[in-house]
């Protein structure tokens, strides 16, 4: 019985452990938008990943700073900024590493 129990335990111990390794730390994005001619703009800023699905969303401050928090799981993201329904302007594609940070600016319209 004993050594039941003890195979049990070790058996758990040890998914335990592989659940843990695997678990994948959440990145963050941050960055600025601006204007062409560098004035900061204040607007709606939405992280798309590859396959088109809106996974944060938040909004510049009057200074052109923004921030998603750290909810980005790794993988590649595209940034897009609005105003109201209408696209004012998109970064490349972005990749994110695990844990990782990444400032990307947006130049809007």
């Amino acid at each position: 019985m004993l050594k039941t129990k003890l195979s049990l335990l070790l058996i758990t111990l040890f998914v335990a452990g592989i659940l843990i390794a695997c678990e994948v730390a959440p990145g963050e994005f941050t960055g600025t938008t601006k204007y062409a001619d560098g004035r900061p703009a204040s607007v709606i800023v939405k992280v798309f990943d590859s396959s088109g699905k809106s996974v944060a969303e938040t909004t510049s401050s009057v200074d052109g700073v923004w921030y998603t928090g750290r909810v980005i799981v790794p993988g590649t993201y595209t940034i897009k900024c609005f105003r109201g329904d209408a696209e004012v302007g998109s970064s490349t594609p972005q990749t994110i590493e695990a844990d990782g940070s990444l400032a990307v600016d947006v130049v809007v319209q």
